[in-house]
């Protein structure tokens, strides 16, 4: 219930394409706090800019002796146009990559921890295929198909129809997205940690499509334990933030 009111509220206040966006503007922000020899890297959802359960998240890690890198989206990374979507998601995979990359050459973390909520899954997963450093996960809501997730979900049901419209079906719309899509990106997540929250009431990023990357993760060799939460997608992800252990 509270997804599906969140969902429409949302909606509502979504602001009109920008027709003037490319993909080069996808990646909106990016700020780093600078900490103890452990590094937690934030994929963010979408539409979480200065969002308060995200800098509350932030805040618990830094207070723990964590560096910590977030970085934030577009709001238009996601929309009815299947090749700026893919263009989007490649921009952001090599920028964080190069970031990265200079980031633990200039400081010499012990760990480096991921950390993907929802949507952001989907530039996580890509950059773990490219910067192999990393020594573990958590993620949060993530489904296992960029595509499929959004044409099911209830916060992008807009799009689904935008897509329609332009006679783009599921099946075609999936075989543009193949390649960002999380469960093309998952080899190098053999032998790693992973923590998976699991929302079992999800509408957003429909729980049956979470359930299908948990078990991908582990066909994948990854070591992972699944926490199941009975809250839906926002509650489970502002528990998340606020109390549970983000790694």
């Amino acid at each position: 219930m509270i997804d599906l009111l969140y969902a429409r509220y949302s909606y509502r206040r979504e602001k009109p394409l920008d027709p003037t966006y490319n993909p080069v503007k996808a990646l909106a922000g990016r700020r780093y706090y600078d900490g103890g020899d452990r590094l937690a890297v934030i994929f963010p959802g979408w539409h979480t800019h200065n969002n308060f359960p995200v800098n509350f998240l932030v805040k618990r890690l830094v207070r723990d002796g964590w560096s910590v890198v977030l970085y934030d989206y577009n709001d238009q990374i996601i929309e009815p146009d299947e090749k700026a979507v893919v263009e989007a998601m490649k921009y952001v995979c090599d920028k964080v990559c190069a970031d990265l990359t200079r980031l633990t050459a200039r400081k010499p973390f012990r760990r480096v921890h991921f950390i993907s909520i929802s949507l952001g899954g989907v530039p996580m997963a890509m950059v773990c295929d490219r910067f192999r450093h990393f020594t573990g996960v958590t993620a949060v809501v993530g489904g296992d198909d960029l595509a499929v997730d959004m044409w099911y979900g209830a916060r992008t049901a807009h799009f689904r129809k935008a897509f329609e419209k332009m006679h783009i079906g599921i099946r075609k719309l999936a075989k543009e997205w193949d390649y960002i899509g999380p469960d093309h990106h998952l080899r190098h997540f053999n032998g790693k940690p992973i923590k998976f929250i699991l929302s079992k009431h999800d509408t957003f990023v429909p729980t049956k499509y979470q359930r299908k990357l948990a078990k991908e993760l582990v066909e994948a060799g990854a070591e992972v334990k699944v926490k199941y939460r009975r809250t839906g997608h926002v509650l489970t992800i502002a528990r998340f933030c606020l109390l549970d252990n983000p790694v």
